[in-house]
């Protein structure tokens, strides 16, 4: 087994279900949709994932987040809220080449979240 060499601190983005159900509701509101509106464009039977969205619940999926900014004409970073948490990579490679090589495989990445 290889020597560790780095310790290198990764910021991990974590989404945020308040605040992205929050903006979700804000936009619809902005865009005079309702949530039955919503239902239809997405062909829900119940709006109960609409309201899950708008009650930090759940997320969107991606599919569900494209549609959502294409009605409301912004991004999906304008939708997506987050919060970065510290993570430490102990690797003898830099993180990012050492997981896109095979993170199944690699035996030294182990990542911590810091406190």
């Amino acid at each position: 087994m290889k020597s560790i060499k780095n310790i290198r601190i990764i910021l991990k983005p974590v989404i945020n279900l308040v605040k992205t159900g929050e903006t979700i509701k804000n936009l619809r509101k902005l865009n005079e949709f309702s949530v039955q509106d919503l239902q239809e464009v997405f062909g829900f039977e119940y709006p109960q994932a609409i309201y899950a969205w708008e009650q930090g619940k759940n997320a969107p999926s991606i599919d569900n987040l494209l549609v959502l900014a294409r009605l409301f004409k912004v991004s999906m970073d304008d939708i997506v809220k987050y919060n970065l948490v510290q993570v430490k990579c102990f690797c003898s490679e830099h993180a990012a080449s050492c997981m896109i090589q095979n993170p199944a495989a690699c035996e030294q990445c182990k990542f911590r979240k810091t406190a």
